[in-house]
């Protein structure tokens, strides 16, 4: 049973808005798609593995996707996906990587072969981060005084385009393809039989995991050195990407293709929020969607029933 549903990453979310945004002949849009490409496709594979961890039993698991926690000495952990019933619990993080892998335990590393030169590229070891996971659930459990339940962990490599060389059977046991998920958690269940929770207090997990659940929050345009004043501004249209969109009454015009929508503001909303605030101004808000007069923009904010403070020449809006 799915207890909680798997998002988008504020990263992932903050690097969309950027390649919107943020000009293609931009010194630092290589590096913004480069990094955006890598999100998208942890994502993608991230959704690949739901369908097979739909095979499980809905009465064995509850399901929480996408989890960030506090451990007690202040250092968050993400989970891609927990999975927590009465005997056990079990960490499941996908990775998204294609080609020939091969994990070195000796020196904790993972190597991807590059067959077009015969190279190595070394990256980061994701056993030790799950172990790492493990290690900081099982204080996070133990703060909030629940028992010392058993913490599995398993690897799901979701890229169709993989291929694992030099295994052994402990690699085997903390890694699998995705599709390939259902079996090995069944083993996994089947070395876990004492019940260490009743279901009241599974429960009772569940809900205090998803409560303690803290978003990672990203400041892209600190993180790459870039000043608002150098994103795209205004509506952007949504059939052929022209900006700005212009605003005649309730709808929003494309001048390029002639397209007409009553919703286009939303993203260019979104945008600004993600990339340079939630709390914005009439001054602001007219800069950024390029709205023509101040009164213009006062009754367009209006219109959006946005939560606001302070009178009218100070007043800041919530988006």
């Amino acid at each position: 049973m799915i207890k909680k549903q798997r998002e988008k990453s504020h990263r992932l979310l903050t690097h969309e808005a950027a390649m919107r945004r943020v000009p293609k002949n931009h010194p630092k849009y290589s590096l913004i798609e480069k990094e955006h490409g890598r999100l998208f496709y942890g994502h993608k594979g991230e959704d690949a593995m739901d369908y097979f961890l739909t095979y499980l039993p809905d009465d064995k698991y509850f399901i929480l996707n996408s989890l960030r926690l506090e451990d007690p000495k202040g250092r968050f952990f993400q989970m891609d996906t927990v999975l927590l019933s009465q005997t056990h619990c079990i960490i499941v993080d996908s990775k998204y990587i294609n080609g020939v892998l091969e994990f070195d335990q000796q020196a904790n590393q993972l190597i991807r072969h590059l067959p077009e030169n015969g190279g190595l590229e070394k990256l980061s070891d994701p056993i030790s981060q799950t172990a790492r996971q493990r290690l900081q659930l099982g204080l996070w459990l133990e703060k909030h005084n629940f028992p010392p339940i058993p913490i599995a962990s398993l690897i799901a490599l979701t890229h169709t385009n993989t291929t694992l060389i030099k295994t052994t059977p402990s690699i085997l046991k903390k890694v699998t393809f995705h599709t390939n998920l259902p079996n090995r958690i069944q083993e996994i269940n089947s070395n876990h039989r004492h019940e260490q929770l009743s279901k009241k207090d599974l429960l009772k997990l569940s809900k205090l995991m998803i409560k303690k659940h803290t978003p990672d929050k990203f400041n892209l345009l600190s993180y790459y050195n870039i000043e608002p004043h150098e994103l795209i501004l205004g509506v952007i249209c949504t059939s052929c990407k022209c900006v700005p969109m212009q605003k005649k009454r309730s709808t929003w015009h494309c001048f390029k293709c002639g397209d007409c929508s009553k919703v286009s503001h939303l993203e260019a909303l979104s945008d600004h929020k993600l990339l340079i605030g939630n709390i914005v101004t009439n001054k602001e808000i007219r800069w950024f969607l390029q709205l023509p007069s101040p009164t213009a923009t006062s009754k367009y904010l209006s219109s959006l029933n946005l939560r606001f403070e302070g009178d009218y020449k100070g007043r800041r809006y919530f988006l």
